[in-house]
């Protein structure tokens, strides 16, 4: 569980939060107009919250990015696949702890997580016991504002703007968990913090349309920058050297997953670590990735992984199930690398295991979700199926969905 201290403070009438060291939702692609956009709901309770504690994940960073005009189907797409070209030299030597940093379109009329209509791109990202996760995403978005300024990015996870939190001490005196609400951006590298003295109870159309016409009176003040960029100032490498390299034994099937799909291990660990008992019926079988039982040869590989998932194969007892072949227990070093790679492979039997139950395919579970919701948003146009033109236009819609990270993350 991610620790969290909040102290509040009373000093000169304002209200601060402190909290100790320590982001795939689709996106809208309705072409409604941004003055018929929803007004978000009021904030819960929560220090700095902006969504209702009921529809957020625990351990979750949420992320939206709103271009500064209304985008076509087209040009979202293209503005997608750009900020993954841009963000990927800093993700690839990287391995997240539940899901890796994404953005994507929704196809619905309304996106749940935001409660709007406007065309935007919006992401998640479970950091759970890693908190390493959600700095490095924060990282990536003020990186990505900077890259493409014409965009205005919205972060929050379940304590609400904790960018506000990390700033508190030197946060205008106004700003306050009831007043936070739709105020607080990221844009052209810099936090933005729409003035109350402009809009004394802003919707999120009309805060947008302020960062646009008037970005120079939201720039937050520079000891806000100061604060919040310090805190980031070390990524990526802090990232990168978060990840820990270590030798196990493991079946060859689990050796080649990884060596060809290493985030999996992530899959891996999660599967391990959340286990309950309908998947330890599966790692007891081990059908997939055992299919020779005690015959099979235990293979000797390096695997990367954060730290937290070290940790957490290490912290737990587990047995070995009967069919699998561990080495004698006086080879110290050989049992200890194989019951690591037990754990890992128990892990990936139970999530392979459960995914082939749930009927995902070679084209991720999203697709046939993906396919319907161009159809039903006039995508092909009222064209015939088998035209040439829709062929054209379905080979554009998958070459788009394989190059987006839903396809990659569920293959």
């Amino acid at each position: 569980m991610k620790g969290v201290l909040v102290i509040s403070l009373m000093v000169k009438s304002q209200t601060l939060l402190i909290k100790s060291e320590g982001f795939i939702c689709y996106i809208n692609q309705s072409p409604a107009p941004v003055n018929e956009a929803r007004t978000m709901s009021k904030p819960s309770s929560s220090p700095f919250f902006s969504e209702t504690t009921s529809r957020l994940q625990d351990e979750t960073v949420f992320f939206s990015l709103f271009p500064d005009s209304s985008l076509s189907s087209a040009a979202l797409q293209s503005l997608h696949l750009e900020i993954i070209d841009f963000v990927s030299p800093f993700t690839s030597p990287y391995i997240w702890q539940h899901e890796p940093f994404s953005l994507s379109i929704a196809l619905s009329s309304s996106c749940a997580c935001t409660n709007t209509a406007i065309p935007h791109l919006h992401g998640k990202l479970k950091y759970g016991d890693n908190l390493e996760d959600e700095w490095f995403a924060v990282f990536l978005l003020f990186r990505i504002s900077a890259a493409f300024p014409s965009n205005s990015i919205r972060v929050w996870d379940t304590d609400g703007e904790f960018l506000l939190i990390e700033a508190a001490f030197h946060l205008p005196r106004w700003l306050n968990p009831e007043t936070s609400l739709n105020r607080v951006f990221i844009r052209g590298g810099d936090l933005h913090i729409v003035p109350r003295s402009r809009l004394p109870d802003p919707s999120l159309v009309a805060s947008l349309r302020f960062l646009i016409e008037r970005g120079n009176e939201s720039r937050a003040s520079d000891s806000v920058q100061s604060a919040l960029k310090n805190r980031i100032s070390d990524y990526p490498e802090r990232a990168w050297r978060n990840m820990h390299r270590v030798r196990v034994r493991v079946p060859v099937s689990v050796a080649q997953v990884i060596r060809h799909e290493p985030f999996l291990i992530s899959l891996a660990v999660e599967g391990f670590y959340d286990r309950d008992m309908d998947s330890m019926k599966h790692a007891a079988k081990m059908e997939k990735f055992l299919s020779k039982g005690r015959e099979e040869k235990l293979v000797l590989v390096l695997v990367k992984m954060s730290r937290a998932m070290y940790g957490q194969l290490v912290q737990q007892k587990f047995q070995a199930p009967n069919c699998y072949p561990m080495p004698s227990v006086s080879d110290r070093d050989a049992f200890s690398e194989a019951e690591l790679g037990m754990k890992i492979a128990c892990g990936m039997e139970m999530m392979y295991q459960q995914r082939k139950k749930e009927g995902e395919d070679g084209k991720g579970i999203s697709w046939s979700k993906y396919k319907d919701n161009l159809e039903k948003y006039g995508y092909f146009e009222g064209l015939l199926s088998g035209s040439k033109e829709y062929k054209r236009l379905m080979e554009n819609a998958e070459e788009y969905h394989q190059k987006s990270s839903s396809f990659s993350r569920t293959r």
